[in-house]
């Protein structure tokens, strides 16, 4: 079964906005209720902080760090933030992410090695994103030398293919390719690497009146055939959440009950 992960902290969430006013007791609650609703990983992405960098951080940091069962993603472009995270953090964070882009295999790849943490790597290159699989297999490749290069071994890393919006001209051909490239990725890269998505990608808030659950319900099925490793979504969308108890119930053979999906 796939992990589920917050994605919900973050400036523009609607949930988070208290947060981001480091308001404590905003946060606990915050916190709490993610975990609450059996999330056991979250993504801390802070936004561009252009001053007062490590009073936020160890802020939003020593806020999870009181939550012993929720491990979390520091999701920033921003190699400063990512290390003030990591030195402050109780459980070491997965680093959110890498690509082939320059600064980012200059700037924030080594920080995977000198604090010995895994971390997310984007199938991109400069702005590029891959829409074939046969390209998307060729960059991975080149972001698994690079990383190895670095130190941080396949073992450590979590491949993202970048799930493209429905509504791209490109959309539905991009999406196919990144469920093949979950689905071949271990016999391609080895057992060891794993796969992540951000669902959230699909579609904008809504798509002409359908609301964006129908094609997220839909996507997570076919995430869950492909054996995805992680899935990162709103932990707030209850609808969302009902099908991800489904999955994990059915993969367990578990005793299923209407009443537990009525409400």
């Amino acid at each position: 079964m796939f992990i589920p992960v917050a994605e919900n902290f973050q400036p523009f969430d609607r949930k988070a906005r208290e947060i981001f006013n480091l308001n404590p007791r905003s946060i606990e609650n915050f916190l709490n209720e993610i975990q609450k609703r059996g999330f056991k990983y979250i993504d801390l992405n802070p936004g561009p902080i252009k001053k007062d960098k490590e009073k936020i951080i160890k802020f939003f940091v020593s806020a999870i760090n009181n939550f012993p069962e929720l491990s979390f993603f520091i999701d920033s472009t921003d190699p400063d933030i990512i290390e003030i995270a990591i030195k402050n953090s109780v459980r070491k964070p997965i680093i959110n992410s890498f690509s082939l882009e320059k600064h980012k295999l200059k700037n924030i790849l080594p920080l995977a090695q000198k604090y010995d943490c895994h971390m997310v790597g984007l199938v991109m290159a400069d702005g590029c994103v891959p829409v074939t699989l046969e390209d998307k297999i060729l960059m991975a490749e080149q972001m698994i030398i690079e990383a190895e290069k670095a130190g941080v071994g396949k073992e450590r890393i979590i491949l993202d293919p970048i799930i493209a919006p429905l509504g791209w001209e490109d959309g539905l051909k991009a999406n196919h390719s990144n469920l093949d490239f979950i689905k071949e990725g271990r016999n391609i890269f080895g057992e060891e690497i794993r796969f992540m998505v951000g669902l959230s990608n699909l579609t904008t808030r809504a798509a002409y009146g359908t609301s964006k659950s129908y094609f997220q319900h839909i996507f997570i099925s076919l995430l869950w055939q492909a054996r995805i490793d992680f899935i990162m979504l709103d932990a707030f969308n209850e609808e969302i959440l009902k099908t991800v108890r489904f999955l994990n119930l059915f993969e367990s053979d578990g005793v299923f009950s209407f009443a537990e999906f009525s409400s």
